[in-house]
């Protein structure tokens, strides 16, 4: 039997819809992957677990989102009234976690630019490189290479690297000033016996850096979150016009 215009159009426009969503969340699976695997060090210095946590918000809205969009094609495609009020009740949801998502990710922005300083100093007291399994002392060490950077800036110092005077294990008594060696440029030795040589010190300001960083990811998880939750208007807008033209 030959389908009425208005359905066959209806039909198509659905299935057109999610595969427009599958694809916004491999982006988004992707995007979340890769902040994990590549910069989840900084949330033991941060210590704001709202950074991660919408992350993994995120992650796992990107997994519901494929699979629902695979369940919504198979609806189109069956045409079957109920699948398709399914569908359009989980996408519902879905758009609220994912916009709850994006807004937390603009919250965090705001929120560590007020908190990373304090949090970071207290780090900084708690290193210890001498037990290389602390999560504080892989934090820092996996920060200072991968951003480049030493320490950080405060109204106490006028050089970023100089804030590690305050480790007690590094440097305990006035004698002393050095160091970790996370802090030297890559092969070289910045620090003999127990003095730093400036000159091999990288110079950036890790709280800077950190802070720039995760406000620009911020930004970038939430903005993702917003314009997927477009498309996920899109796909409830067609299923909505399907399943008034099926009979």
């Amino acid at each position: 039997m030959k389908m009425a215009p208005k359905l066959y159009c209806a039909r198509w426009l659905v299935i057109q819809s999610n595969v427009l969503i599958a694809i916004c969340g491999f982006v988004l699976l992707a995007l979340g992957i890769w902040t994990i695997n590549d910069k989840s060090f900084l949330d033991e210095l941060l210590r704001n677990k709202l950074y991660m946590n919408t992350t993994y918000i995120i992650l796992t809205s990107a997994c519901v989102i494929i699979l629902l969009s695979f369940f919504g094609c198979f609806a189109a495609v069956k045409e079957v009234k109920c699948l398709l009020l399914t569908y359009f009740i989980f996408m519902l949801l879905l758009f609220v976690i994912l916009s709850v998502g994006g807004i937390l990710a603009y919250i965090f922005r705001e929120q560590v630019s007020n908190t990373i300083q304090a949090e970071m100093i207290a780090d900084i007291r708690n290193y210890n490189p001498d037990d290389s399994e602390n999560t504080v002392t892989k934090a820092w060490d996996e920060t200072q290479k991968q951003l480049s950077c030493c320490g950080l800036m405060t109204e106490q110092v006028s050089l970023s690297w100089e804030m590690w005077r305050y480790n007690k294990v590094l440097n305990p008594t006035s004698q002393f000033e050095t160091v970790p060696t996370s802090c030297c440029i890559a092969g070289e030795e910045c620090v003999v016996g127990n003095k730093t040589v400036v000159e091999r010190v990288m110079t950036g300001d890790c709280m800077m850096l950190a802070l720039d960083y995760v406000q620009s990811q911020s930004r970038m998880m939430g903005g993702a979150a917003f314009a997927i939750s477009c498309f996920l208007i899109l796909g409830m807008a067609s299923t909505f016009s399907l399943f008034k033209s099926i009979v």
